[in-house]
């Protein structure tokens, strides 16, 4: 049936353009749970998430998980992948890399998938992708093989899976979504620290072909929280404005309906962009400011990831004490993620407080860092560092929902991890560039302090902008 559709008290606050549209009339099934874009029935939403929050958090949590175990079980077999596919050590941690950045540029496309065919389903597909990279993988002959497996499955399946997971998150939860997410994110640090004993155990007795499988079949459980998913009723975004009214044109001559049929058709097109896309966001100035947020914080902590060995190891540290201080620090990145939602989500700290504290925080430590010989205060600042990112990943989501709304979720992390992606292909060698041009670590970790303290900036205009 027909109905009209004004907006009822409580639905999300439009954008100026969409205020100044008249009410559309859409077409809604009777037994549809859905009564206008965005708005979901009380029967989907059980209290703060229910039941299909909390599947969607295992979801998401699978997802860190599995895509840490893809990325590190393949970083770890580097040295042996080298030997066996008789290959240069560049081309095989360029696999990695490209498989990174494939995620990144596919991104954009996680909203669009999800409204078309649902999350679980996507979230099973993926699953699927991943597993089967790795499991082909243990057949591969040379690394173009591998780089075709990796980056078309591999990459592409942590970049849809990502946006979807998280984005179901940001739907089911609203007074607990840091919790929540804090508790989903965790799936990365316990990766971090499961992945790397378990695939040196299976490299040290099945071999680096043995190992992929058994990855792959580890991977392949990312299959039953998808199908978790679709058990359990996932609210989702409306599909109504999917109903195209076609124009009613009066007959013209053949050069007028033409010219009317190509406006049509680019009408159509930019729609259809701009729904799926979210291609509004990218002349949003809020999205920016929250893209820069996010950017900098993933750049400056990736680049510690790879830089950091290095740097202890030139101040004069051993490799063993290295190692423990990334260790440590990945434990206190994991209670960092979980102690963030209850501080804000029990009004202990605003989110605007404690992302400000975190970003000085690391900024400061990345800063001194590169001056530090002692073993205690290196380990106090690789502590600070990792702690401070456990905070800024979750609290960053928190801030894209306060600043861009719900419904736009999936299109603003879709972006947001295209933006990373370019983000680290223009910059990510610069620490290192800067380090063989100068010889000292120092000047590289001042760079990647002062592009931690960036964000500063626009937090500080989103807040001002709030009031």
């Amino acid at each position: 049936m027909y109905i009209s559709c004004p907006c009822p008290p409580g639905t999300p606050s439009k954008t100026l353009e969409q205020e100044s549209q008249p009410p559309r009339t859409l077409l809604l099934h009777q037994n549809s749970p859905w009564t206008m874009s965005g708005v979901v029935s009380n029967s989907l939403e059980g209290p703060d998430g229910g039941r299909p929050g909390w599947v969607a958090v295992l979801a998401l949590w699978t997802e860190n998980l599995m895509e840490t175990g893809i990325t590190k079980g393949l970083g770890i077999m580097l040295p042996i992948l080298q030997i066996q596919l008789t290959s240069q050590m560049w081309i095989i941690g360029w696999i990695a890399s490209l498989t990174i950045a494939t995620s990144g540029f596919v991104a954009p496309f996680g909203g669009l998938v999800s409204r078309r065919f649902g999350a679980g389903y996507v979230m099973m597909t993926c699953g699927v992708m991943m597993s089967a990279a790795a499991i082909a993988g243990s057949f591969v002959e040379n690394p173009l093989q591998l780089a075709l497996l990796y980056t078309l499955l591999a990459g592409t399946a942590i970049g849809i899976s990502s946006v979807v997971a998280k984005e179901a998150v940001g739907r089911c939860f609203t007074k607990n979504y840091a919790t929540a997410n804090g508790i989903a994110r965790t799936g990365y640090s316990v990766g971090l620290i499961v992945f790397a004993p378990l695939v040196q155990l299976f490299l040290n007795t099945y071999g680096w072909r043995g190992t992929m499988l058994l990855v792959g079949a580890i991977t392949m459980h990312f299959v039953a929280s998808g199908a978790v998913m679709v058990a359990t009723r996932q609210p989702e975004l409306d599909q109504s404005n999917a109903y195209q009214t076609l124009p009613q044109t009066e007959r013209t001559n053949s050069s007028s309906a033409h010219e009317s049929t190509l406006r049509s058709h680019r009408s159509s097109l930019r729609k259809f962009v701009s729904k799926n896309f979210e291609a509004g966001l990218l002349l949003n100035a809020r999205f920016w400011l929250v893209a820069v947020i996010s950017c900098c914080t993933i750049y400056a902590y990736l680049m510690w990831i790879v830089y950091f060995v290095s740097q202890a190891q030139s101040n004069g540290f051993t490799l063993e004490e290295a190692g423990s201080f990334v260790t440590i620090a990945g434990i206190a990145n994991l209670f960092g993620k979980i102690s963030q939602g209850p501080i804000t989500d029990r009004r202990v700290m605003s989110s605007w407080t404690l992302v400000a504290v975190c970003i000085v925080m690391s900024s400061v430590s990345y800063l001194a860092s590169s001056l530090l010989t002692s073993y205690w205060p290196m380990m106090t600042s690789a502590v600070l560092i990792l702690f401070s990112d456990g905070v800024l990943s979750c609290q960053t989501d928190v801030l894209v929902k306060q600043v861009l709304g719900v419904e736009l979720l999936a299109g603003a992390f879709g972006w947001i991890g295209l933006k990373v992606t370019l983000l680290l292909v223009a910059l990510g060698f610069l620490p290192g560039l800067v380090y063989d041009l100068t010889g000292s670590y120092t000047a590289a970790f001042l760079l990647i302090g002062s592009v931690q303290a960036v964000p500063l900036v626009p937090l500080l205009m989103l807040r001002y902008s709030q009031r």
